[in-house]
């Protein structure tokens, strides 16, 4: 029995010591890839990899993006929509019910600041006159918007790049861009690349950044004609859209032939992270259009006191500016919040 367990001692080591070096024989790319992080997020549809992988390389989006144009009296105007006519149309003196509150010191008084400097811009003229004149002789100028959907697909802008220049000197079968990428967007028409710019992102070059907002700003110049005056409100506006789109039910799908509710839930929080690096540029570049929208959610909040207050006289067109620019900015004023 003796010699029978030192036998069994002896295979046992014999095959430890076989599996020892088996391990130390590991080849060493086996070892590397067993080292490398897996990616959690999205990945680029060419290489496979993303923020994990590659730090320094810009991803972006492939969406779909529509010209859409609303007339002033379909709740088109813009100066409606964004808040603008809501600050402008708060009295200049509180109801004696709500003077001296809380209210009044943190909330009203950030509205009247965002209203007076509205009142020295062309929007702010711009909205008092359209909403002076009325409906009737401002319903035929519509106001044009974009609204952006995608089927979640995400690319590196120089992977992309590469694949455009292959696509174009294909010797048999030449592609456009866009006819390619639609290709590698699962076959859903797309026509720009959304860059996916955040914090996380700063290992990314300031240089690609700029180079992949210019393109994409520059399509949707091309789109509407002319360039948007604030890329803020324009990109605010897109979300709105497609908030509402999403609460009507709408088929999201429907233009671009792909992309469902949860890849464009998910590009909501895309956009308004986009939407809050245009809101930290403009408290430098556009001091009055950065405070608007900082301070339009408290618009909202002092118009609903005061509306709702008992000595608050409705009458007059003032008060009915007010109560319309309350309803018209209400989605606006809870983006702004967030």
């Amino acid at each position: 029995s003796n010699t029978r367990r030192s036998g069994v001692g002896a295979g046992g080591a014999a095959s430890s010591a076989q599996s020892s070096s088996q391990s130390i024989a590991k080849p060493a790319w086996m070892a590397e890839m067993e080292a490398m992080e897996e990616e959690t997020g999205l990945t680029c549809a060419v290489c496979q990899e993303g923020s994990t992988l590659q730090p320094r390389e810009l991803l972006g989006l492939y969406v779909y993006i529509k010209k859409v144009s609303i007339p002033y009296d379909k709740c088109g105007g813009r100066g409606d929509v964004d808040g603008a006519l809501l600050l402008m149309s708060l009295p200049g003196l509180l109801p004696v019910s709500l003077r001296g509150t809380d209210m009044a010191k943190r909330v009203y008084q950030a509205a009247i600041d965002a209203a007076e400097g509205l009142r020295g811009t062309n929007h702010g003229a711009t909205t008092v006159s359209a909403a002076a004149a009325g409906s009737g002789n401002a319903g035929n100028r519509p106001s044009h918007y974009t609204t952006t959907v995608t089927a979640g697909n995400a690319i590196h802008c120089t992977c992309h790049a590469k694949a455009r220049t292959a696509d174009r000197n294909h010797p048999k079968a030449p592609k456009s861009e866009w006819e390619g990428a639609s290709l590698r967007n699962s076959r859903i028409t797309c026509n720009a690349i959304l860059p996916l710019v955040a914090s996380r992102s700063s290992k990314v070059s300031l240089i690609s950044v700029e180079q992949a907002l210019a393109e994409h700003q520059a399509i949707v110049a091309n789109m509407l004609g002319s360039r948007p005056k604030s890329m803020l409100w324009h990109t605010l506006h897109d979300v709105r859209l497609l908030l509402l789109r999403m609460a009507h039910g709408e088929l999201l799908g429907a233009d671009c032939g792909g992309g469902s509710l949860a890849s464009n839930s998910s590009l909501l929080f895309y956009m308004l992270s986009t939407a809050d690096m245009f809101a930290k540029d403009a408290i430098h570049d556009d001091p009055e259009t950065a405070q608007h929208a900082q301070n339009l959610d408290s618009g909202f909040l002092a118009a609903s006191e005061i509306l709702n207050a008992s000595d608050y006289s409705g009458a007059g067109s003032v008060a009915q500016r007010l109560k319309r620019g309350f309803a018209d900015a209400a989605p606006m004023a809870a983006l702004c919040c967030i």
